[in-house]
């Protein structure tokens, strides 16, 4: 990715996250649909208005990562107007630019804006993040009611690791957030209950989704980063995505039995 590209990737997410391009309730819509995103906690609601088989407005409503907030932006902006055959065309090379990793130059100009996507690549737990709102539309024009979750949906197109690996590496992780340390509290985070989400990604991407112990945490981007360099370590891991949360607010209920020894609770 040339360092242009990057720039334009980074003013565009920046942008639409800032100012997201039909934010609202789409009033009179025939169809919606909803998407969620378990590992980031993005939380998008499509509304679908099709006239004589074309998308005549579209809007949206969410919560999530800048990524997945321009992402839902983008994507109105782009399918208003369309057929819903050249809807499915767009998605198709959207999703195409997202997860593999040659370009085409004629599938890229008809990507227009969207192009700048191919930021995302580069860190491939994100791809969920900006392929969700596209899932969720397609559930919309398919006028499908259950909720779209990217639990069930490929993160890329790269070979993936068995199921035996992935445990592997999953206790080689709990292994290793076991040697950081709140510098507040002498015990681990992970024992301390800190880590409210694990997850091993088939491509070798960890997703971890951790709290501290109080909002004003005046080291909480030292813990972070330390729970990223030390998990990036592990043989086999591919990418590390480490997003904090502050829902629910910990409590000292989470904490296991060895920690509560260790702090003669």
């Amino acid at each position: 990715m040339t360092l242009d590209m990057r720039e334009l990737y980074q003013e565009a997410i920046l942008d639409h996250n800032r100012k997201p391009r039909n934010f609202h309730k789409l009033e009179g819509t025939s169809r919606t649909a909803e998407g969620y995103n378990p590992l980031c906690g993005d939380k998008v609601k499509i509304y679908l208005k099709i006239e004589n088989d074309r998308v005549s407005d579209v809007s949206f409503e969410g919560s999530g990562c800048a990524i997945s907030i321009a992402a839902a932006s983008m994507m109105t902006e782009s399918v208003k107007g369309r057929t819903l055959s050249a809807v499915q065309r767009l998605f198709e090379k959207f999703h195409a630019l997202l997860t593999d990793e040659a370009d085409a130059g004629s599938e890229l100009i008809e990507l227009g804006k969207l192009v700048v996507f191919a930021g995302v690549r580069e860190f491939p737990v994100r791809v969920k993040c900006a392929t969700l709102p596209w899932h969720t539309l397609r559930a919309a024009i398919g006028n499908k009611p259950e909720t779209v979750s990217t639990d069930a949906l490929p993160l890329s197109g790269r070979p993936s690791l068995t199921t035996n690996r992935v445990r592997e590496i999953e206790n080689k992780v709990i292994e290793v957030l076991r040697t950081v340390c709140d510098p507040e509290i002498p015990v681990n985070i992970y024992d301390l209950g800190l880590i409210y989400g694990l997850a091993v990604e088939p491509s070798g991407t960890v997703a971890i989704r951790m709290t501290l112990t109080a909002p004003g945490c005046p080291v909480a981007w030292m813990i972070l980063r330390e729970v990223d360099r030390k998990v990036r370590t592990i043989p086999g891991i591919a990418d590390v995505k480490v997003d904090l949360t502050w829902d629910p607010p910990w409590s000292r209920d989470r904490m296991s039995e060895v920690a509560k020894l260790q702090l003669g609770l």
